[in-house]
């Protein structure tokens, strides 16, 4: 009887001491690099805004990009621009009106190396496609001394370029914290393109209700073929989701 009942305080003395030993401490999980947080990256290229604020006159486009990781050290990355710009400037009866659309879209594939924990350089390829429109028009008046009539002249200007770029790029990243990184990169650009110009002169009669009769109209294109070097191209604030 004397065993057992030992026996039997022995186990529960232990059970006591195993159900009051402490949990064992959990081992936190090391801070996760800038490589392993998301796959997808959001960038805006600075660019647009210093250089406006520099220069009022400044058009430089607004730029967006949006990475997506496909593998460790690889990236597919869809990148977007573009600017509108208006004035309209009107002295007596002299108007002299700029109106200038620019937009593009270029499709690329980069990878990634890596120099330090929170640096990284990569290099890639890049195809663009981009459009520019831009339509000058100046207003003014001019007697015919034959007639003895005032008349409005209208002189219009038009310019459209069609351009398509395959560009080999090369950047360096910076991470600020895990979701935020700068990147800035240079580009080489081979191009082809073809811009046409057109002029059209037409006037009118200065009453209201009158409309512009065309005049003339004269027209040419231009093949616009060539390599340009793109050594900066701004600076991308980008954030990781």
């Amino acid at each position: 009887m004397k065993p057992t009942i030992i026996i039997t305080l022995f186990a529960f003395l232990g059970c006591i001491k195993v159900f009051s030993q402490s949990p064992p401490e959990q081992v936190e999980a090391p801070i996760a690099l800038p490589e392993t947080l998301g796959n997808y990256e959001m960038g805006i290229n600075t660019y647009f805004a210093f250089d406006r604020w520099l220069n009022q006159s400044a058009r430089s486009p607004l730029e967006v990009m949006l990475k997506r990781k496909i593998k460790a050290d690889r990236m597919l990355r869809v990148r977007v621009y573009g600017n509108l710009y208006k004035s309209n400037k009107v002295e007596f009866n002299v108007t002299d009106m700029d109106r200038h659309a620019k937009y593009g879209l270029a499709i690329g594939h980069e990878w990634l190396k890596t120099i330090h924990r929170k640096w990284q350089w990569y290099y890639g390829l890049e195809l663009e496609g981009s459009q520019d429109r831009r339509h000058i028009l100046y207003e003014r008046p001019r007697w015919n001394e034959a007639t003895d009539i005032t008349y409005l002249e209208k002189t219009d200007n038009y310019h459209h370029l069609d351009r398509l770029a395959l560009s080999p790029i090369a950047g360096i990243r910076f991470s600020i914290s895990p979701r935020l990184l700068f990147s800035t990169e240079f580009r080489l650009v081979g191009s082809v393109g073809r811009q046409r110009i057109t002029t059209e002169e037409s006037t009118k009669i200065m009453d209201e209700g009158a409309r512009y009769q065309l005049q003339s109209a004269v027209g040419h294109t231009i093949s616009e073929n060539g390599i340009r070097f793109q050594p900066y191209t701004g600076i991308f604030l980008n954030y990781r989701f």
